[in-house]
């Protein structure tokens, strides 16, 4: 656990993109973030990750830019930064790796995802490596 019992929790992209279009998740975000016993952590790499994906067209149709710009304006003055500095090639998608790094320079106690490749994993270090309504059982 975090210094001071304060938990440092990771949230994948997805969780992201889905408070974005979508309010119950936007919902559950916002009270992590307003927890008191919780830190959020980002990197460059997951915001990278945001932008890419928010602005595919499917999601143009949902969400204009402006609306998601305003989102992670709000959003990032409430997050942790922490820049990953050493590269990790662990998960079976490749494209993952970097939450891998970002728990392991962040010392994170959890990793909250939907994606299989890397719940298959269930923890890396330190990291546990849930879904959300795992991790809310928790807290």
């Amino acid at each position: 656990m975090a210094k001071k019992g304060r938990l440092k929790i990771i949230l994948d992209c997805n969780w992201y993109i889905s408070a974005s279009i979508n309010r119950k998740s936007r919902r559950a975000i916002f009270n992590l973030i307003n927890n008191p016993k919780i830190f959020v952590i980002y990197s460059d790499e997951l915001l990278a990750e945001y932008n890419n994906v928010i602005s595919r067209v499917k999601f143009q149709q949902i969400i204009s830019r402006t609306q998601a710009n305003r989102f992670i304006r709000f959003l990032i003055p409430r997050l942790q930064r922490v820049v990953i500095l050493k590269t990790v090639e662990f998960s079976r998608d490749k494209k993952d790796n970097y939450l891998l790094a970002l728990s392991e320079a962040s010392q994170a106690d959890y990793l909250i995802t939907g994606d299989e490749d890397l719940l298959t994993l269930q923890e890396f270090g330190e990291t546990k490596i849930v879904k959300m309504k795992d991790f809310l059982k928790v807290i």
